[in-house]
């Protein structure tokens, strides 16, 4: 071959090598799917997965969406393949979900519920890896090894891969994740990157303990713990102090997913420096909830347009307005701003609103929330409704059967729907006024085995 010819093969070889990685880098570089386009696609993904696992046995683990890849191999991993499927959690030794793709419409979501004495639950997002290593004298479950993976985002409106855990109602449990104690009182996410593990507090009041350490995290931080780069369970310090957490972490969360759905918190948190009124709107003229003694510590939900108010949530779950100037305030930037009082999250589908009569002899669908109402119809076992609202004053629920609008008690109607997300029919018909009964509230009655007058 003449020199020239080897020049010019050279020259050609070198556009072909060129033109690779051009495309290579244009590929990755590549903007994901604009939120409008892509985000009915992860909504239906979020109903299919609640309608397989919602409200499923504790002591199981529910695959919600694609296929995860779960240790050992064989029976039980090809038992977790179809949405729906459970597996007790003690016969699963480790599990992995698959990334997020609107483009092939899957996603890896799975629940697991792990049973007394630890009591809690675990939701995999994405692409996410668990494996079980406790000691054989512990519950299963109780440590675990978890990693997140960075995976590229290709649809702007798709969450990022992560673990999400939520103690069960009322109920703490200290469980080891990747190396770090983790007393968990409430929700925490976490996530995993080369050089740390982060804990991040969407609800309650949890703690991190490593290397003699215990740093708390209260709702609306962050504590991170350094772990090595070759293995995430081997810590290498002391947590870090709490700061208010990057709200990028938990963009687009679907926290509807959740076993206990919540209203996302804004970063940090704020505490009362004297006694404060939290009101049902962000006004002086708004009815008072109630007032909320001296140092108590809440979280931000939101902010009113004006930047007068904060939207807090106390420890027990009470939520409502505070003037921003009464508070002491250790927050980040608050991205939630309104002055209407939003809901919390609905069910994903048609779970959240739709419900099931379940009373063997008919239940009586009627004009008002109590039994001293007058009934409309009488309802069969087994009719389907449409929930419409909750009552402002007892345990019953406005619904649709059929075009009739009515109130059933609450304990007549199996749903999967998130009660307190129904919103609160202030118009219900109040209680009729009880009939005095003779002689009771201090009225005075002649004695009947006394004299007459």
């Amino acid at each position: 071959m003449t020199l020239f010819y080897r020049l010019l093969r050279g020259f050609v070889l070198s556009l072909i090598i060129l033109s690779g990685a051009q495309s290579g880098l244009v590929a990755q570089e590549a903007a994901p799917i604009s939120a409008d386009v892509c985000r009915p696609a992860l909504e239906n993904l979020w109903a299919s997965a609640t309608a397989a696992c919602i409200n499923k046995p504790v002591g199981y683990i529910c695959n919600g969406g694609a296929a995860p890849a779960a240790e050992p191999a064989g029976a039980v991993s090809n038992a977790l393949a179809a949405s729906g499927a459970l597996v007790e959690v003690s016969a699963v030794h480790a599990l992995r979900t698959a990334s997020i793709s609107t483009e092939n419409n899957s996603a890896g979501i799975a629940y697991l519920r792990v049973p007394e004495p630890l009591q809690y639950t675990a939701l995999l997002l994405g692409d996410v890896s668990l494996r079980d290593v406790t000691p054989s004298d512990f519950p299963a479950w109780t440590s675990m090894v978890v990693e997140t993976a960075a995976a590229p985002v290709t649809c702007a409106a798709a969450p990022a891969n992560v673990l999400v855990l939520q103690s069960g109602l009322g109920a703490s449990t200290r469980i080891v994740v990747n190396g770090a104690s983790l007393l968990l009182n409430g929700t925490v996410v976490v996530r995993t990157d080369a050089g740390s593990t982060h804990f991040i507090a969407l609800a309650g009041q949890s703690s991190v303990l490593t290397s003699g350490v215990e740093q708390p995290v209260l709702t609306g931080e962050q504590v991170s713990v350094p772990h090595s780069p070759e293995n995430v369970a081997a810590t290498s310090g002391a947590p870090t102090a709490p700061t208010p957490f990057d709200p990028i972490a938990l963009q687009n969360l679907p926290v509807a997913l959740l076993d206990r759905p919540l209203i996302l918190p804004q970063p940090g948190y704020v505490n009362t420096q004297g006694a404060v009124n939290m009101r049902s709107e962000p006004n002086i003229y708004a009815g008072i909830i109630i007032q909320v003694p001296p140092g108590e510590i809440m979280s931000v939900l939101g902010q009113s347009t004006d930047g007068l108010w904060y939207h807090v949530r106390r420890a027990n779950g009470e939520s409502g307005w505070m003037l921003a100037e009464l508070l002491a305030r250790n927050v980040g930037a608050i991205a939630a701003i309104y002055d209407a009082t939003p809901m919390p999250p609905q069910r994903y589908g048609t779970l959240g609103t739709s419900g099931r009569v379940l009373a063997p002899a008919g239940v009586n669908l009627r004009l008002g929330p109590d039994v001293t109402f007058p009934a409309i119809r009488t309802l069969n076992d087994g009719t389907v409704v449409s929930l419409m609202a909750r009552s402002p004053y007892s345990p019953w629920i406005k619904v649709n059967a059929d075009g009739m609008v009515g109130w059933l008690a609450l304990i007549t109607v199996e749903t999967q729907a998130y009660i307190d997300a129904l919103p609160i029919d202030f118009s219900a018909p109040a209680l009729p006024t009880p009939t005095t009964v003779p002689g009771s509230f201090g009225n005075a009655f002649p004695d009947p085995d006394g004299p007459s007058h």
